[in-house]
């Protein structure tokens, strides 16, 4: 019997994680990236640089790693409004490539995970730093959510259901990239602090659940949030059951 890929969840994942890592572990070219990746079609590395604010060859060199490394596509285009002997050489134009993987992939929103984490390092409450850090993420949820509810975009406390829907699109805005499942089930299957969060599981899963309980009690101060599986533990998605009181 010969031998077979191993192509079980965990593996796969690590292999996905390692290869985000290796694309987008450099500042600079993750803003190349999502900056692509927003775009409304392919774009040149002149639009990019003007964008990210970086000079034209930087922006060419990151736009050409992300194409080697399977993100992006390119092909070449005649400048509009060219034509003739002196149009020159087309111009190079990318887009997103047809990967699911990189369609979905969300921002990383290290900035947030930095100041939630200043914040607990300067806690002197006497506290336990988890306790600290899932309190400031609590706190964090909230305090977003609140903004939701006095901003008029959103009415608090209707059912669970309602506050499910809010919860999963906050979310999604911040890189997790959650589904509502129905029955009160929230499935999530990225992370914005997504690398930090398998190296270091229970501190930084635990800060981005409280987040979420956070929002929670923002749309339902009386619902609970139970988490039942996390994807920087093992399992294929991070899912949590939101159960609304009697």
């Amino acid at each position: 019997m010969t031998d077979q890929l191993d192509i079980r969840p965990e593996h796969a994942a690590q292999a996905q994680i390692e290869r985000l890592a290796v694309a987008l572990g450099d500042p600079t070219r993750r803003r190349v990236f999502f900056m692509v990746r927003e775009a409304d079609g392919a774009v040149s590395k002149d639009q990019v640089a003007e964008e990210v604010g970086i000079d034209r060859r930087l922006a060419g060199f990151h736009l050409d790693k992300l194409v080697d490394q399977g993100f992006l596509t390119a092909d070449f285009k005649r400048r509009t409004g060219k034509s003739g002997p002196g149009a020159g050489r087309p111009a190079k134009h990318y887009r997103l490539a047809a990967d699911e993987s990189a369609v979905m992939l969300p921002e990383r929103h290290y900035d947030l995970l930095a100041s939630l984490l200043l914040k607990a390092a300067a806690d002197e409450s006497g506290a336990s730093r988890q306790d600290i850090l899932e309190r400031i993420g609590y706190d964090f949820g909230f305090e977003v959510g609140l903004t939701e509810v006095a901003a008029g975009r959103t009415r608090p406390g209707e059912d669970g259901v309602n506050a499910v829907e809010q919860v999963v699109r906050l979310l999604s805005r911040y890189g997790f990239a959650a589904q509502n499942e129905g029955d009160g089930t929230i499935r999530a299957c990225a992370c914005p602090f997504e690398e930090l969060a398998f190296d270091d599981p229970e501190r930084i899963c635990g800060l981005d659940r409280s987040i979420w309980k956070g929002m929670l009690a923002a749309f339902d101060h009386e619902a609970t949030l139970s988490v039942a599986t996390t994807r920087a533990k093992g399992d294929v998605a991070c899912i949590a059951e939101v159960l609304g009181t009697p």
